[in-house]
């Protein structure tokens, strides 16, 4: 969990849990094979924030398959991450992290 003063270490995989979103957050867990996701029509968005600061996120596309982006990542205080595409791939974005456990990461919508 974030303390304070502390950034959010978002560092690992995670996978859209939408079956536990609420109105003030998207939910993700860690990318565990023991985490039971439920079966799901659409495909779960990813993102992995690697330690050496790059991002590498599996989005659904037009077609419903995964379409994987790379770019940056870096914490800025004490809940943001920004984002960046350095190689043109995204527009860059910065994330909320309203709460954070081991297994559970929910940013802001």
């Amino acid at each position: 969990m974030t303390g304070p003063g502390r950034p959010p270490d978002v560092t690992g995989a995670w996978v859209h849990a939408f079956e536990e979103d609420s109105p003030e957050g998207a939910v993700y867990r860690r990318a565990d094979p023991d985490h039971p996701f439920p079966p799901a029509r659409r495909p779960r968005r990813r993102f992995e924030f690697r330690p050496d600061g790059t991002y590498t996120e599996r989005r659904p596309a037009r077609d419903d398959r995964l379409n994987e982006v790379r770019g940056r990542w870096e914490a800025q205080g004490t809940d943001r991450v920004a984002v960046t595409f350095p190689d043109g791939d995204g527009s860059p974005f910065t994330l909320t992290v309203l709460s954070q456990t081991p297994d559970r990461l929910v940013i802001a919508r």
